[in-house]
C-alpha cells in the first residue's frame, strides 16, 4: 500500500454559490471542473478542492471538509484497511468523464472525522494515458561537480540519489516535477535562436525553465551566474509573446528562463493540475 498524500479536500455546504465565489474570486484558484452538483478548484501542484451543492445527496454523511488521500488503486487499498479493521462507508465510487478522481472510497478515522481514498486520473486532459512512471533526461558532463552547482545551487533543484561506483564512475539524479517534453524541427529551432539571442548556437539540447514573472528571471539569473553559469545575451520580448533569458553552463550548454503570456500559463497550469502522478 503506498499512500502519496493529501491532494483533494471536499466541503458539502448550505452556501454553495458564495463558497464558489470566495474560492474563485477571493482564494484565486481556478476552477477545472463544473458539474451538476459540485465544482472542483485545482491548485498549480494538481491537489483538488470540491464544493458540493447542499442537494448532493451521495455526499449528505458529512458536514466537515474531508480530506482525501491519493493512492494507485482505491479498491486495494480499501480492502487492506478493511483487513485492519478501518470502517468505510457505503461502497467504493467510480467517476464519470468529468470527475477529477476515478475512483474514491470514504472511511471513519479513530478522530471521529471522514476521510477518503482517491485515485486519481489515469488520464491527461488530452485523453492520452501514460504509460511509464518517470521520464529520466540524462546529460554527459564532463565536470559533475561543477554542473551539481548549476542545477542545485542555481536552480534549486533536490538531489534525491548519488552513487560513485567502484571503479570511481559518479552520477546524480535530481527530482523534477512538473517537467514538460519539448520537441521542435531544425527551422524552429533556428527561429527560437534567432528570436532570444540574434545568435543561432548551433546546439542540439536546451533546458527552459518557465517562472512567473521578469523579476524571478532576473533573480534566479543571478543565482546560477554565481553557480557559474553565464547570459548568452539579455531579456527579449518574442514574437510568441514569451520574456526570455539564454544563459550558458559550462557543462550542460544552453539554459533558458522564460515567462509566458498570461493566457498560456493558466492553460498550461491547468494543463499540469490535471497530470496523473
Amino acid at each position: 500500500m503506498k499512500v502519496y498524500g493529501m491532494g483533494w479536500v471536499g466541503s458539502r455546504t448550505s452556501n454553495f454559490e458564495q463558497m464558489r465565489e470566495f474560492v474563485a474570486d477571493k482564494l484565486g484558484l481556478t476552477m477545472t471542473v463544473d458539474q451538476k452538483n459540485a465544482v472542483v478548484f485545482s491548485f498549480a501542484d494538481g491537489t483538488a478542492f470540491e464544493v458540493f451543492k447542499p442537494v448532493d445527496t451521495d455526499h449528505s454523511f458529512f458536514d466537515h471538509p474531508v480530506p482525501g488521500l491519493i493512492v494507485d488503486d482505491v479498491y486495494e487499498v480499501r480492502a487492506e484497511l478493511e483487513d485492519r479493521g478501518v470502517d468505510f462507508i457505503g461502497e467504493v465510487h467510480k467517476g464519470v468523464e468529468d470527475s477529477w478522481g476515478t475512483a474514491w472510497s470514504h472511511f471513519r478515522a479513530p478522530d471521529g472525522n471522514i476521510y477518503a481514498l482517491i485515485s486519481r486520473p489515469a488520464m491527461h486532459p488530452t485523453n492520452t494515458a501514460r504509460r511509464f512512471d518517470e521520464m529520466r533526461i540524462c546529460l554527459k558532463v564532463n565536470n559533475l561537480d561543477e554542473a551539481v552547482r548549476v542545477y542545485r545551487d542555481g536552480l534549486g533543484m533536490p538531489i534525491v540519489d548519488e552513487w560513485v561506483h567502484p571503479g570511481g564512475q559518479r552520477g546524480v539524479l535530481f527530482g523534477v516535477a512538473p517537467a514538460a517534453l519539448e520537441l521542435f524541427d531544425e527551422s524552429q529551432w533556428d527561429f527560437v535562436d534567432d528570436a532570444e539571442t540574434g545568435v543561432r548556437l548551433n546546439a542540439d539540447h536546451a533546458l527552459r525553465m518557465e517562472v512567473c514573472d521578469h523579476s524571478v528571471i532576473e533573480d534566479l539569473a543571478r543565482r546560477l551566474e554565481d553557480a557559474g553559469a553565464t547570459r548568452a545575451g539579455t531579456i527579449t520580448d518574442t514574437p510568441w509573446e514569451q520574456r526570455c533569458l539564454q544563459l550558458m553552463t559550462a557543462e550542460t550548454g544552453q539554459l533558458t528562463l522564460f515567462t509566458l503570456p498570461e493566457s498560456e500559463r493558466v492553460v498550461r497550469e491547468q494543463a499540469r493540475a490535471r497530470l496523473p502522478f
